[in-house]
């Protein structure tokens, strides 16, 4: 065995330190693998299980390959001429003598031993399963999960592009191998989780760098340190999802796309989707859509969805992904997740879906980041369901690490600072007129570079006022109070004017006065 490269030895033990390999999901892959290699044995080729051979190449166990959707419906539409193909491919990739990289050719060529929608992936993935002591379970070339990253990583050069697929695999696989079997000898899974541990550290994906990106999203969202953020990383390892909920223009999609950045840098590793009434569990996960060839016929495909497209990432790379989906509640929740549900919570079980009756399973670093707004609808009326399967945090105007988000703004953006105070001063009213916080006039809406009085005379009428009309409908006394004239004059005149909700202002009344209201007020603009 060659020795271990210097170079590699103080990643090897942070990688360990960091990970706890072997963890008890990785033992399980290994259970999976064994479990998989007896279907695979020359001697149980003639009785092969189809259903356990889909869970081997479609599944999440012991590495992913992808979905398969063309080699599955090669194999629901095949013969017992398709399936004995199977079987002879198998029985020469897997048993027979020849050359690795010639087999692997064999395997991927239509007119040898090759089937429709059988690619490089499921292939090595096979090899791996069955061939342990050879191949590790990196299946794809290509990619940011393929063996050409990580032999990049290592500095490695890649083999001839001109060169087969089948000897290209081969000779990457073996590169890979003989840089690592010193660190972790015998074990290729392990060797591929600290592969894409190396690989990372080009990604900046390392919980080292992790901090230093944490500390930047509080300067990014105007928070006062990062305790907030180190807060949000702990209910996400925990529960591995959470909801920011609170009023509009609080900075919660800001927050919730930052994060995600911060946890996932790679574009590959994270997705966002905003939903809306008509989402559905096809837009979301999978389904079939209409598509079109070249000569315009019309046929279905079955097309992964966001989710689906991130989680089949995951499942073949160790390092955190991320979904951010904003205005959760503003779709069907039950309906669009459908069994997705169960997964969400139960990471190490697998569910039959819709579409992958051969099982599907959700990894355990896709972590999901959603935002909903409490004017749309309250959190009392989400399914318990969900509840229980999200951390639900708070992100209200003013309150806890949202407290002088407006003010930072101002002071790094040249703006007037009384406006922060007027804008508090009209949500202290707000609290005590609608006994809520779900209403309140989140800080985003006023940040904007050299914000004056002119710029807040603007964004009042033109953004605020039609939500207090819509708020206060019915109700001309308070939507007269909340007009800017009126609040820019009790704003002006001081704290005091502040203190009771129902004082008057100048030419507003109170409800229960009574009285007109007038416009003739020096503070009144139109």
């Amino acid at each position: 065995m060659t020795e271990r490269d210097p170079e590699l030895v103080p990643l090897f033990e942070r990688w360990l330190a960091e990970s706890g390999y072997p963890n008890d999901d990785d033992r399980k892959h290994l259970a999976d693998r064994e479990r998989f290699a007896a279907a695979l044995e020359r001697d149980a080729l003639p009785d092969l299980d189809l259903y356990i051979f889909r869970r081997i190449y479609n599944g999440s166990r012991y590495g992913a390959p992808g979905p398969q959707a063309i080699l599955n419906r090669t194999l629901r539409d095949g013969d017992e001429s398709t399936f004995e193909r199977l079987r002879e491919m198998l029985d020469n990739l897997l048993w027979s003598d020849g050359d690795w990289a010639a087999r692997i050719d064999q395997s991927l060529d239509l007119d040898q031993l090759g089937l429709k929608g059988l690619g490089e992936s499921v292939i090595m993935k096979l090899l791996a399963v069955a061939h342990p002591e050879r191949f590790i379970p990196l299946f794809p070339m290509t990619g940011d999960n393929g063996k050409a990253a990580i032999l990049r990583a290592f500095g490695e050069p890649l083999p001839p592009a001109d060169w087969s697929r089948g000897r290209r695999q081969v000779a990457a696989n073996d590169r890979i191998r003989n840089r690592l079997e010193p660190f972790l000898p015998g074990d290729p899974w392990g060797q591929m989780q600290f592969a894409y541990f190396v690989r990372d550290q080009d990604l900046d994906l390392t919980a080292v760098n992790l901090s230093a990106r944490l500390a930047q999203v509080a300067e990014d969202c105007y928070l006062p340190d990062r305790s907030f953020l180190d807060e949000l990383v702990a209910l996400l390892e925990d529960k591995r999802q959470i909801v920011l909920y609170g009023p509009p223009g609080t900075g919660k999609t800001w927050i919730a796309r930052k994060l995600a950045e911060a946890l996932a840098p790679s574009e590959t590793h994270r997705r966002f989707v905003q939903f809306h009434p008509a989402t559905s569990y096809e837009d979301f996960f999978e389904g079939y859509r209409p598509s079109t060839d070249a000569s315009d016929n019309l046929s279905y495909k079955l097309t992964p969805g966001p989710f689906a497209q991130l989680a089949d990432h995951a499942l073949g790379d160790p390092a955190t992904h991320v979904l951010v989906i904003d205005e959760l509640n503003r779709a069907n929740i039950p309906k669009v997740f459908g069994e997705l549900l169960f997964l969400l919570e139960y990471r190490d079980q697998e569910v039959a879906s819709i579409y992958r009756p051969e099982g599907f399973q959700l990894p355990e670093k896709l972590w999901v980041i959603a935002t909903m707004n409490t004017a749309d609808r309250s959190i009392a009326s989400i399914d318990a369901a969900l509840r229980r399967r999200f951390h639900f945090v708070p992100v209200f105007p003013g309150d806890g690490p949202m407290t002088g988000v407006l003010e930072r703004y101002l002071v790094r953006n040249g703006g007037e600072l009384e406006w922060a105070a007027l804008v508090a001063m009209v949500n202290d009213e707000f609290r005590r007129l609608l006994g809520s916080g779900d209403l309140l006039i989140g800080p985003s809406h006023f940040m904007r570079p050299g914000l004056d009085e002119v710029a807040m005379s603007r964004i009042w009428r033109y953004n605020i006022e039609p939500l207090v009309d819509d708020l206060f409908y019915g109700d001309p006394a308070s939507i007269a109070r909340f007009h800017w004239s009126a609040v820019l004059s009790r704003h002006r005149r001081g704290p005091g004017a502040a203190d009771g909700v129902l004082d008057d202002a100048p030419g507003v009344a109170s409800p229960e006065s009574g009285e007109s209201y007038g416009t003739d007020d020096p503070g009144w603009s139109g």
